[in-house]
């Protein structure tokens, strides 16, 4: 049994907590809220961004930084992953800890013409959503308590559903030039993160970033052509403006597979079949 402490105990932090207390970990999870996690998951009502209410957290042998900024701007991107996870680092550093986790996002890559990246491609973010992330992963790699980042392309599953209401509602992005996306399921976010802490409770050695994506990017002309004909009933096509404006990459994720990861949904299409179901769209 290992103690771990998840901070950011919402939607991937609270179903991660969930699942290792479910494997006989010890386990709590900070979120600002007192609503209740999951059975035995010990709550701690406390703020990243206030430090004097992260004193006398418990002495733990794994810490996954996972929060999510309340508000999307340079102030809260900047409060709650470079300050919040400085200060979780400081709160935790007299249990010494074997490794924290931090989970990031793919907007620390700049690249935007199609290219493929890794974890091992050069990162210059021009977002302040990309530099805020960055500074907040060379935060915890600098540190001497050891640190691994796991960055997270675009996370769907349950309640996510805003590219299901863009083809519900006609979304249409025209086929060329492309604009390639990268996405992963909640599930396999939880797999990912699970399968890291556990090698890291059994002495395996981890690199300090991986990529966590699925097998297959996709141009977003292909996964809303898709969507539509999978529901079927669906509005006129009108062109999304915000299509030039997205992110054009093509990530990979050989790094993580390597370590035997297979996952739950490797394309859209598993993962979206599934969520159209439950949904009663198909």
């Amino acid at each position: 049994m290992a103690r771990i402490l998840v901070v950011g105990a919402g939607d991937i932090g609270g179903h991660l907590a969930q699942k290792l207390v479910e494997n006989g970990h010890d386990v709590w999870g900070l979120r600002r809220s007192d609503r209740a996690i999951a059975d035995g998951v010990q709550l701690i009502q406390a703020d990243v961004a206030e430090p004097e209410t992260l004193i006398d957290l418990p002495e733990v042998d794994i810490v996954v930084y996972s929060v999510a900024s309340p508000a999307f701007s340079k102030e809260g991107y900047h409060t709650y992953y470079y300050k919040g996870l400085r200060n979780i680092i400081r709160a935790v550093k007299p249990s010494s800890p074997q490794r924290i986790f931090f989970v990031s996002s793919s907007s620390v890559y700049h690249q935007m013409d199609g290219e493929w990246v890794d974890e091992t491609t050069e990162v210059q973010p021009t977002s302040f959503a990309g530099k805020e992330m960055l500074a907040a992963e060379q935060a915890l790699l600098r540190d001497k308590l050891p640190g691994t980042v796991v960055r997270l392309t675009g996370v769907y599953g349950p309640g996510r559903n805003r590219m299901i209401e863009q083809a519900k509602h006609g979304g249409h992005c025209d086929p060329e030039p492309p604009v390639w996306t990268n996405r992963i399921h909640r599930d396999d976010c939880i797999g990912v993160l699970h399968m890291l802490i556990e090698r890291q409770l059994n002495g395996d050695p981890l690199d300090d970033i991986y990529l966590a994506t699925d097998d297959e990017p996709a141009t977003l002309f292909d996964v809303l052509e898709w969507m539509k004909d999978r529901i079927g009933d669906v509005e006129d096509d009108h062109d999304l403006p915000e299509a030039t404006r997205r992110a054009n990459r093509r990530c990979a994720n050989k790094r993580l597979k390597a370590l035997g990861y297979r996952f739950r949904y490797p394309n859209y299409r598993k993962g979206y079949d599934k969520q159209l179901n439950e949904m009663g769209l198909i």
